[in-house]
This record gives C-alpha cells, sequence and structure tokens, in this order.
C-alpha cells in the first residue's frame, strides 16, 4: 500500500459523515479528511437539518476539495439516519466513519485501511477515539467519564464493509445518542469478525464547561434509556443515590452521618484519578490522588454528570415512556 496519496489493493474508501449544526467545526473536519496520508475516494456527508450555515459551508467547500464530496440534505436526521442514508448513497464496499467534532489524525485512514489488508477476514476495524484535554477543566472530565485513559471504541474511528452493516441492519433513527452501542451490540451478536487498529486515532472535543457538560449527559441520559441501556448506566446511578439516603436518614440520629454522600463522591474520584494516571509514575500517581483541587474537580464532574443523568431519566419519564421504538422525539436532538 502506498504510504502518500496512494491507491490500496482494498478498495476505495467512502469517508461518511452525518451533521447537523457543526458551522464551527465542519471546515476543520473537511480540512482533516484532505490532508489524509491515504486519501478516500468520497466524502458522502448528511446534513440532519442544520440552521447555522453548515451547508453552505459544504458546498463552498465542494467547489475546491480535490476528493469528490456528496451532500445529502434531510430534515431532522438524527444521527442514525444521518449514518444510514450516508452508508446507502456511498458508491463503495468499505465505509469509514467520522463524526463531526472530530479531528483524524493525518494517518487515521491509511492506518485503518492496513488493519483490514492484514486481516482480510474482518469486516470491521476499531480504531480509537482519544479526548482532547488542552485545559485543566477538559483533563478532570475526561478522567471523570473515560476511563482507561480515554481511550475508547468509537463509531467516530471506524472502517466497515457495507455488508456488516447490511447484517446489523443498519443504525438505529431515531436516537440522539446510543445508536453506535447498539450497532455494536448487533455487530458482536450476529458473529461478524472485528479486529481493533490502537494505531487510528482520531481526536474529539469535550464540553469545556460544567453547563454543556450537564446538557450533554442529560441528552445522552434520555436517549439511553430509549435505547434500552438503562441498565448499563442509569440504573447503577440511581441505586448509588439510593444508598446515600441510607446516611442522610440515619443522620437524624448521628449528624456525622451527612457527610458520607461527601466521603463517597470523594473516593469515587480518587479511584477514577488513580485509574487515569496508572500508567504513570507511582509518585505521579500518588501526588495527583493527593491534589485536593484534582479531587474536588472530578467529584464536582461526577456530581454535575448525575444529576445530568437523572434529568435525563425524569425527561424520559416525563416525554418519552409511551412513546413507541422508532418515533423520533424532537427534543431528543438537543446536548
Amino acid at each position: 500500500m502506498s504510504n502518500v496519496k496512494g491507491q490500496s489493493s482494498l478498495a476505495k474508501i467512502s469517508v461518511i459523515v452525518p451533521v447537523k449544526d457543526e458551522a464551527d467545526s465542519i471546515r476543520q473536519l473537511l480540512q482533516g479528511l484532505s490532508a489524509q496520508t491515504y486519501q478516500p475516494s468520497e466524502i458522502v456527508i448528511t446534513d440532519g437539518g442544520s440552521m447555522d450555515g453548515t451547508r453552505e459551508i459544504i458546498r463552498d467547500y465542494q467547489s475546491s476539495s480535490a476528493i469528490p464530496i456528496v451532500l445529502i440534505e434531510t430534515e431532522d436526521a438524527l444521527p442514525g439516519r444521518g449514518r444510514n442514508l450516508a452508508i446507502a448513497r456511498a458508491a463503495n464496499e468499505w465505509i469509514a466513519s467520522i463524526d463531526a467534532g472530530i479531528r483524524p489524525r493525518p494517518d487515521w485512514l491509511h492506518h485503518l485501511i492496513a488493519a483490514a489488508e492484514r486481516e482480510p477476514q474482518a469486516e470491521v476495524i476499531y480504531g480509537v477515539a482519544r479526548p482532547i484535554t488542552d485545559t485543566y477543566f477538559t483533563e478532570c472530565a475526561a478522567i471523570t467519564y473515560l476511563p482507561g485513559g480515554g481511550v475508547r471504541r468509537s463509531i467516530a474511528s471506524c472502517l466497515l464493509r457495507r455488508a456488516a452493516w447490511e447484517k446489523v441492519g443498519g443504525f438505529r433513527e431515531d436516537l440522539r445518542s446510543g445508536e453506535d452501542l447498539l450497532f455494536f451490540q448487533g455487530i458482536d451478536a450476529t458473529g461478524v469478525p472485528t479486529r481493533k487498529c490502537p494505531e487510528a486515532v482520531v481526536l474529539w472535543e469535550l464540553r469545556p464547561t460544567l453547563a454543556g457538560t450537564f446538557r450533554r449527559f442529560a441528552a445522552y441520559s434520555r436517549s439511553g434509556i430509549r435505547a434500552g441501556l438503562a441498565r448499563e448506566w442509569q440504573y447503577n446511578v440511581s441505586r448509588l443515590y439510593l444508598l446515600m439516603l441510607i446516611p442522610l436518614l440515619a443522620s437524624w440520629w448521628f449528624w456525622p452521618l451527612l457527610l458520607a454522600p461527601v466521603v463517597i463522591l470523594l473516593v469515587r474520584a480518587t479511584r477514577r484519578i488513580r485509574a487515569w494516571y496508572l500508567a504513570e509514575s507511582p509518585s505521579r500517581v500518588g501526588r495527583e490522588m493527593l491534589n485536593p483541587l484534582r479531587v474536588s474537580t472530578v467529584a464536582l464532574i461526577g456530581l454535575v454528570i448525575d444529576l445530568a443523568t437523572l434529568f435525563g431519566m425524569w425527561l424520559w419519564f416525563r416525554h418519552d415512556r409511551f412513546e413507541p421504538r422508532g418515533k423520533v422525539v424532537k427534543g431528543d436532538a438537543t446536548g
């Protein structure tokens, strides 16, 4: 395989992207795809109803791009529908999936293709997504909700055969988030051969404020319940806070128990910090675990995410519990 601007014996590659209101990030993504050391044969973008000029930016980029860009315009399309429309329209058997707000490293596509060539039986190649931790807050945010050093399997760094998408039945289209997790579960359940490619890295931006973090996780929580994933997240959060009620009620007889919930959140934050820095030197791990600012910030972000989770559960109960599966809920597109 050629390393620079080459063509692979594998096949031509279509890159697909679902977008909505991404005027601030879409140009950067297109520039990142244009700068790949292995050039895709086309970029297929589904715009799900942008109102901020995203479509105009894409059209402007089309006119000067060396890579053909296909723009599918539709209204009120959540990510799953955006992906399905783009894959259905793509001209090639091999599909590389990425999202807006993501920064692919220049060799991202090259590594995915190389992995597929090394493992010809594989139908899905998983790259990894790493968080951008360029501020103190985003570093603490990554520690809070991205275990394992922030490296995670993501649909935003993935190469798959069209046949694998067809076997699973595509992406569920009525969810703001979680459609990728359901897709991965379908891949595992149907026995589609997969491989990991940790060298294929994309970088993604975290919400830089507590308010933005709350909005995002409230939307994720609401959509996660609609996706049937509550046992993997919301049940655990609910159970934790129900357990916290025990010392609060017992504090009627022994007031120091009022501090128990705070201690629990601080201990949880300390454990997350240890897990994040585990690959560092023991002195670094100990220093971060004993850093009161670090511990308190991680604990606060964790509390905000818990409250957003509970609020998302309330939104689901109030608006969605009687909605049939498959119906798109307008409010689910926020966050």
